[in-house]
């Protein structure tokens, strides 16, 4: 019974938060403004369904310099999570269906965010490209370089086109492990559960190509690996080995 009420309460939640945001995304311009309502409505809707999240590391100044920040994907909840975490502009990277659903698609537009059509091989080009048109007109950008959701601890393969797009506009990547989010909101789930998660930010890696390297393939090619398997070893470390012990309580 009272799991039920709690679903039903969920249910109300979301959906009373998410219409309120989508409605106030008429009245705003610039993107800016649209990430900053879009951060307020997320904590709101965490804190409204008991979910807490744990912060640790400093994360990046706040000098407005863009940055590319990669996180692994394990639930619906990583992105408002991330938006309320991320105390600056941004935008993220999203499956292309998301634009057919109207009151998702309207948060989506207004927030400038990325689209992709994951099963077409153009359109990830094309992202990887408008990637690193945004980080080159400094505004930082969140990828989930697994592509989709992986149910457990075991990451699935990065893809390197984000990572390349930092490395061509020359920015840092900042890698971001999040742990036990799946069990506050498992992917087969239709609402949330009150739980804790935590999130670890990583110090930033650096993208900028050394001089010798601009337009050497393989150079660039080597220096984009670089950057994929640091950032897969922060996230993997601590997802599986702070994934292993007890959460902190709720």
């Amino acid at each position: 019974m009272g799991r039920a009420l709690y679903l039903a309460y969920g249910a109300v939640v979301v959906t009373v938060v998410m219409v309120t945001l989508w409605l106030a995304m008429f009245f705003v311009r610039r993107p800016r403004s649209a990430i900053a309502l879009q951060r307020a409505a997320s904590r709101l809707m965490l804190a409204c369904l008991g979910c807490r999240f744990v912060v640790h590391g400093q994360g990046p100044a706040r000098d407005g310099a863009a940055r590319l920040f990669v996180a692994n994907h394990t639930s619906y909840l990583d992105i408002p999570l991330m938006l309320a975490v991320m105390n600056r502009d941004f935008c993220f990277v999203t499956k292309r269906e998301l634009l057919d659903w109207p009151i998702i698609s309207l948060i989506t537009r207004a927030g400038a965010h990325i689209p992709v059509a994951r099963e077409r091989v153009e359109s990830r080009g094309a992202v990887v490209a408008r990637i690193t048109k945004t980080l080159r007109a400094g505004r930082s950008v969140l990828v989930f370089p697994e592509g989709t959701f992986s149910h457990d601890d075991r990451l699935r393969s990065f893809q390197p086109g984000a990572f390349r797009a930092a490395l061509t506009a020359g920015v840092p990547v900042v890698p971001v492990a999040l742990v036990g989010v799946a069990g506050v909101w498992s992917p087969h789930a239709r609402t949330p559960r009150p739980g804790v998660v935590e999130v670890w930010i990583g110090e930033a890696l650096d993208a900028a190509p050394a001089r010798t390297q601009v337009g050497d393939a393989t150079a660039v090619a080597a220096r984009t690996e670089a950057l994929r398997e640091a950032a897969v070893r922060f996230i993997d470390e601590h997802v599986v080995h702070v994934g292993a012990r007890p959460a902190p309580p709720a």
